[in-house]
């Protein structure tokens, strides 16, 4: 075998693997985007260590949440405080390349003020949708999502006298 023949073998070999490592790696994000859901479930902020980028994005961001993974770790013990037996549940997931769609339903109960109402102690359920957007790193450096707090602030009660 030729010298040229056997580095174009030897590139396109290369080639191929990096290829299969990266559809191996997207394969597995439908999996590995669980831990972030299941921090809400722990109430163990260090488990986002393990799936966001320090200077991850999230859109929109949350009123008082600071910037990147940090501002965000630091907002799950006040949500735990604010809502008792938070139970966070996958209904769906949805890949496409490197985006992953989440649709989920949280339940919990309010025993904290929130967004300036005050607690009832009534259980509420919303739903979220969430698409995060993985890095090359195979860490989520972007979410978008939206959730029915409207729907949850009518369940708390918040807008009964």
């Amino acid at each position: 075998m030729s010298i040229t023949r056997r580095a174009t073998l030897a590139l396109a070999t290369a080639a191929l693997s990096l290829f299969a490592g990266a559809a191996m790696a997207q394969d597995d994000y439908k999996e590995r985007i669980r831990i972030f859901y299941e921090t809400f479930n722990t109430n163990d902020p260090a488990l986002l260590d393990q799936i966001i980028a320090e200077d991850w994005v999230n859109i929109p961001v949350n009123p008082g949440q600071g910037p990147g993974r940090e501002g965000f770790k630091q907002m799950i013990p006040g949500f735990a405080a604010t809502f008792a037996d938070g139970k966070l549940v996958i209904e769906d997931i949805v890949q496409e390349g490197n985006k992953v769609a989440v649709r989920s339903t949280y339940t919990a109960t309010q025993i904290g003020p929130f967004a300036g109402f005050p607690a009832k102690g009534r259980p509420f359920t919303i739903m979220t949708i969430d698409i995060h957007e993985f890095n090359d790193q195979g860490m989520v450096q972007t979410t978008w999502h939206l959730e029915d707090w409207l729907g949850g602030l009518f369940q708390m009660g918040a807008f009964e006298p």
